[in-house]
């Protein structure tokens, strides 16, 4: 009988520009690394939390996603056995690239391998997507979804759950953390509850022909239809000097640039060939001018969550 997992779990990037609650795309780096192991004592603990934000994550299984997916899991399991955690952060909580998603998944994904569940994608996804409801305010998929499955997904239905993987083209892909955090419950409720035929339109085309893009390679269309006129006109005024950030990206050689998921992190694709390097510091450099401290995370598109140990 299997007692203990650990498995990596990544994060993600949501809406890539037109596509909110929508696109999502699970990078290689960074990760979260989550310890799960069968409990005598009933119940769900979280034994221990550190790396990057630790500190501010809450270690009440009734507040912290790893544990609150896992308990959903193990309902649709029928188990209530005791489980322990033991979390590594990795990905920057508040920074608009999955963190809690990246602990929901890997939470989920544990309690099944724990428990030889035998769980479909659809039940996991939904178990990591009630939990990061919890923690950010309403259930959302975009972020879990391609960091269950990896690659690049569309969500296309809620209910009933249906999504589409695709296997995104070689990229680069440059990250820049500005020294702040964005709540994403904040973010959310930014969005405007009604929006524009003509904004509707446009971000309808945009991702159409993003998804075109993927199928045939292009990565310049690709970057060049990641422009929201929904969500993100209404966010970036929380984020100090993002337009500076973006053209200061487009100018060094990315082919697009676009908030992360609700942010405040900005994120730019760029091909194989480019000179990420030059990018990540020119994205520096323009928070920088803006008063802001900014880290730099250069990566590639991901797998989904990986089992490294089980015992």
């Amino acid at each position: 009988m299997v007692s203990r997992v650990v498995v990596s779990s990544p994060s993600t990037i949501a809406n890539l520009g037109p596509g909110f609650d929508v696109f999502g795309l699970a990078l290689a780096e960074p990760v979260d690394i989550v310890e799960g192991r069968i409990s005598k004592k009933r119940g769900i603990r979280v034994l221990n939390i550190s790396g990057v934000g630790a500190e501010g994550i809450s270690r009440d299984p009734k507040k912290n996603a790893v544990s609150i997916a896992a308990s959903s899991a193990m309902e649709l399991m029928g188990r209530d056995e005791g489980l322990e955690f033991t979390i590594k952060k990795g990905i920057k909580p508040g920074s608009g690239i999955g963190s809690s998603g990246a602990g929901a998944v890997a939470g989920a994904v544990i309690a099944n391998e724990l428990f030889d569940g035998g769980l479909p994608h659809t039940q996991l996804i939904e178990a990591a997507a009630e939990a990061e409801g919890k923690i950010a305010g309403s259930a959302h998929y975009d972020n879990v979804t391609p960091a269950l499955v990896g690659g690049f997904t569309i969500i296309t239905s809620i209910k009933p759950l249906e999504y589409v993987r695709l296997e995104p083209p070689r990229m680069k892909i440059v990250v820049a953390q500005p020294a702040m955090e964005l709540p994403t419950k904040l973010g959310r409720q930014l969005v405007p509850k009604e929006v524009s035929l003509h904004d509707a339109v446009a971000n309808v085309g945009k991702a159409s022909a993003m998804v075109a893009a993927l199928k045939s390679g292009d990565l310049k269309l690709f970057g060049r239809c990641m422009v929201d006129s929904i969500a993100e006109p209404v966010r970036i005024p929380l984020v100090p000097g993002f337009h500076d950030v973006k053209r200061a990206a487009l100018k060094s050689g990315a082919l697009g640039a676009a908030l992360a998921g609700s942010g405040p992190s900005v994120f730019a694709i760029a091909d194989v060939g480019s000179d990420a390097e030059e990018i990540a510091g020119a994205m520096r450099r323009a928070f920088k001018r803006a008063g802001v401290g900014c880290e730099t995370v250069i990566t590639t598109p991901g797998l989904g969550v990986r089992v490294v140990a089980k015992e």
